[in-house]
């Protein structure tokens, strides 16, 4: 494909004669002079079409009408035609949520949004379409689909080094998170849209298409067309040759070429805030089958997320692991003398659980959270370490 212009490119009535073959019999037709000719050019000029084209489709009978009732390339975006397939629960695998993160009905999958995590596709790919439908479910809820994401970078989502993988994330942002996040950190939210951003995550080359967000990494939208909460969304992504397109109910709105690397796997996002997918198909296009370099195995783990445990708070007053700890990129852990843990990401709160039970270099959390002082280092529920935020010095004025 050529480069995004945001607009259709017509043929002139030149390039149009020249390229397209009349019929032989009319050719061989007295009457076929060229003023003939010149008028038959002219008719083919889009002003022209324009007119012609409704008349002559009110000849469509209705019963072919009922069969291609939007056309071809409606049936493209809602992934209908040879070699579409839908996609359920079956084809895709965790990487690091918990079990009950994701749950599927006829296709239909809901996501709680936590933990943040991905699920993946079965098996990798190189050039496909994916189409989908979204809705979020609550105000400035914040999810995500991965084209090509790393082998290497889901092994370290799934062993607990990091949470989300590297590669090219099609943003699925509710209209209502700019809102949300100017509140909460005090600062624009210009960097960012809530209707279509495509961008790298990790050591990913991309080209985005314009127009390009402040940063430079983000091709933004060419429209503004998402809808809100409780409404259903449509995506449909193409990625072929190092390139990814992205259309939002219908239009074409962002996208990116020159991708390095180009091959990887499929992936849907938690990230904080209940989401619903449906209608979920893919179209694999060759190579069908992807082999990548990488071809050591991804872990499929099972993780049990916490659960409420009845009983009495534990008091952590004097306990070596009181304070703050730091793992994986922006999130903190604060214990509590009164055996309260708060879980952050950056300034956003996560989650608040009790300490209900502890050890003279150990203590666990609701819902069976270990946390093992080794040294220097926190290990928190056997796949994360983190390490102590020092205390700052109190600010001195004059």
């Amino acid at each position: 494909m050529g480069s995004w212009k945001g607009g259709v490119n017509h043929p002139g009535t030149h390039e149009y004669t020249r390229t397209h073959q009349l019929p032989r019999s009319s050719l061989q037709c007295p009457w076929w002079t060229g003023d003939l000719q010149a008028l038959a050019c002219q008719l083919m000029r889009p002003q022209f079409l324009c007119l012609l084209l409704p008349a002559l489709s009110c000849q469509i009978s209705p019963a072919a009408a009922q069969r291609n009732p939007t056309g071809t390339k409606a049936l493209l975006e809602q992934g209908q035609g040879p070699e579409w397939v839908a996609l359920g629960a079956r084809d895709f695998l965790n990487v690091n949520c918990y079990t009950d993160t994701w749950h599927w009905k006829d296709g239909h999958a809901f996501c709680t949004g936590k933990p943040t995590g991905v699920i993946r596709y079965r098996e990798p790919l190189t050039n496909f379409e994916f189409v989908c439908e979204w809705m979020h479910k609550q105000k400035g809820g914040n999810s995500g689909v991965f084209v090509w994401a790393s082998p290497q970078s889901l092994r370290n989502c799934a062993q607990g080094r990091a949470r989300l993988p590297h590669g090219i994330e099609v943003q699925v942002l509710d209209i209502g998170y700019r809102e949300v996040y100017e509140k909460q950190f005090k600062k624009p939210g210009d960097w960012f849209t809530s209707h279509g951003d495509v961008f790298t995550v990790g050591p990913v080359k991309m080209n985005p298409f314009p127009p390009v967000g402040p940063r430079g990494k983000r091709s933004f939208p060419s429209r503004k067309t998402t809808k809100g909460i409780d409404q259903w969304n449509h995506y449909h992504i193409r990625a072929v040759n190092g390139e990814v397109r992205l259309s939002v109910n219908g239009v074409e709105v962002s996208g990116g070429d020159g991708i390095s690397p180009a091959r990887g796997f499929l992936c849907l996002e938690s990230e904080g805030a209940s989401i619903e997918f449906r209608n979920l198909r893919l179209r694999k296009l060759p190579p069908v089958v992807t082999e990548l370099e990488d071809s050591a195995e991804i872990p499929v783990p099972t993780i049990d997320g916490p659960r409420a445990t009845a009983g009495p708070t534990v008091s952590l007053k004097g306990h070596p692991i009181l304070g703050t700890w730091k793992y994986l990129d922006g999130y903190t852990r604060e214990f509590l003398p009164a055996g309260l843990c708060i879980l952050r990401h950056n300034d956003e709160v996560i989650w608040k659980r009790r300490c209900t039970s502890r050890t003279a270099h150990g203590l666990t959390l609701e819902g069976g959270l270990q946390h093992i002082l080794d040294g220097k280092v926190l290990r928190i529920e056997g796949r994360y370490t983190a390490t102590r935020v020092a205390k700052q010095a109190p600010t001195i004025t004059e």
